[in-house]
């Protein structure tokens, strides 16, 4: 059988890869902070403030050092990033077993500064290498099937490697792997060069990227629609645990039931998206969008946990085709030298959007209860998606080809 076009790709092959282990340790390294953390503090408010250090803080950061590290060559700039994180890991390691809050916070802080960063980095690598081939779509295609898989077993992977080896054991195979992801992009050739101007600072090289945004209609639209959309999609992340209890009477084992299926949901769309023939990303934004919306209309209105899990299988779909159609989007239209940039705008707007979801989503718990904070976090990611449909009206032509684009004057 002939191997997937984007596969036949060296360099794509070995970021595919890296990118692939680094959903997987994020896994990893997720659980095992924040059990390490309630553990150690008996306190949500301690929770909410690693969530808060792992996620909003770092998007605040990321954007400049991301145009500090896009000067470099992907094959210097990325081992560096997995190597710190390899041992942020191993002071962490550390840290469980003298504990001290303020500094797994501020280490939670650098870890996902760089979380953001290698993604952006990884994700322009991919574009550099695939566009020439006329492959981008079906590799992206591809990376969403992959992480996906991830995205759904990974979490359970690391409950049980927390419950038969603790909270240090998982912490220490998340430096491990980002250690392997280092090794394998150290010892690719055929990783894409550095793109645009490296004689200019990152601070004008930030500027460049800020301006770049604001001055391309339809990449503005499509990161401001995104925001706007996941901070509402991420309300309802630290709900559903409540729900399993409070609304649904199902404890612990609704809530695992919950998340199998939301994964389930997010596996087969993936793959159905990989399958089908090309779509415009544009019109696959806002389907996906609804489709996340409806699963949490239905979750917070469902008598039964049987209903609630069709209601996460219905989100979990259309996660899978969402972001990667997001991602596809601004891809198809960002200049070469602006990939990296643009890039980790998107991830850092990610990454803030679910910092002001999840206290949005507590929010509307304390004000109502779980079934109504999910209700409002299904309603806005509907009403997100009908704005997507109306500011992404204009743009749904194919983008036209983008060669290199120069850096503004100085």
């Amino acid at each position: 059988m002939t191997a997937p076009r984007p596969l036949r790709v060296p360099a794509f092959r070995r970021l595919a890869a890296t990118y692939t282990l680094d959903e997987v340790a994020w896994s990893f390294g997720t659980v095992a902070l924040a059990i390490l953390v309630f553990e150690r503090t008996g306190s949500a408010l301690a929770a909410t403030a690693l969530f808060l250090a792992s996620t909003f803080v770092p998007a605040l950061l990321a954007p400049a050092l991301t145009a500090r590290l896009d000067r470099l060559p992907v094959r210097r700039a990325l081992p560096v990033l997995y190597l710190v994180e390899a041992v942020l890991y191993a002071v962490l390691v550390a840290v469980s077993g003298h504990f001290w809050l303020p500094l797994v916070l501020v280490l939670a802080i650098g870890d996902g500064a760089i979380a953001i960063v290698g993604r952006a980095l990884t994700r322009a690598a991919v574009a550099a290498a695939l566009k020439p081939h006329d492959s981008l779509d079906a590799g992206n295609k591809l990376l969403n099937v992959s992480l996906s898989v991830a995205y759904a077993a990974g979490p359970a992977l690391a409950g049980v490697v927390v419950a038969l080896a603790g909270v240090g054991a998982s912490l220490a195979v998340t430096g491990a792997v980002f250690a392997l992801m280092a090794l394998t992009l150290a010892t690719a050739r055929s990783l894409p060069a550095a793109a645009g101007d490296a004689d200019r600072s990152w601070v004008e090289r930030l500027r460049g990227g800020l301006d770049y945004v604001r001055g391309h209609g339809a990449v503005r639209r499509v990161l401001g629609a995104h925001g706007v959309a996941v901070s509402f999609a991420a309300a309802a992340t630290p709900v559903a645990v409540v729900s399993a209890g409070q609304a649904l009477h199902g404890g612990g084992r609704a809530y695992g039931l919950l998340l199998a299926a939301w994964g389930v949901g997010t596996v087969l769309s993936s793959v159905g998206l990989a399958r089908a023939g090309k779509t415009s990303a544009l019109v696959l934004i806002p389907l996906g969008a609804v489709g996340v919306g409806v699963g949490f209309v239905v979750m917070a209105l469902a008598p039964t946990v049987a209903v609630a899990l069709l209601g996460c299988a219905l989100g979990g779909a259309g996660n899978g085709v969402y972001y990667v159609s997001v991602v596809q989007a601004l891809q198809e239209r960002i200049a070469d030298d602006f990939q990296a940039r643009v890039m980790g705008v998107l991830e850092s707007t990610t990454a803030a959007a679910y910092g002001v979801g999840f206290l949005l989503g507590g929010v509307l718990t304390a004000a109502a209860d779980s079934r109504g904070a999910i209700g409002v976090a299904g309603v806005g990611v509907l009403l997100a998606s009908g704005a997507i449909v109306g500011l992404l009206r204009g743009d749904r032509r194919a983008p036209a080809a983008l060669h290199a684009a120069a850096e503004p004057a100085a």
